[in-house]
């Protein structure tokens, strides 16, 4: 493969890794929270005084993704809300913060 080929290769497949990504999103996002989605629940503590929103990030776990939202409620302390992605987008809270987060 020429060095072209080869960048364009890796081109498609970090665009591809964007989209599965996007996708995690949006299907977490609308997920039901209460009487709300998942994703309202999280711009309601995002608009929090006290908290500064350190945005997503995802990594890959095993055949999963791993989907975080992080917030810094002081200089020492980061509250840090994740959730794991199969491989048939089911979806399960893993960190303590965000099995709680849509508890009534």
């Amino acid at each position: 493969m020429t060095g072209m080929g080869m960048l364009l290769c890796l081109v498609r497949l970090d665009v591809l890794a964007d989209t599965h990504e996007d996708q995690a999103l949006q299907r977490l996002e609308a997920m039901s929270c209460g009487a709300d989605t998942l994703g309202a629940r999280l711009e309601d503590i995002s608009h929090t005084h006290s908290r500064r929103d350190l945005g997503w990030r995802f990594f890959p776990e095993g055949d999963a993704l791993v989907l975080e939202r992080a917030f810094r409620v002081s200089k020492s302390m980061d509250v840090k809300y994740r959730w794991q992605l199969d491989h048939d987008f089911h979806i399960k809270p893993i960190s303590e913060a965000a099995q709680s987060l849509c508890q009534p």
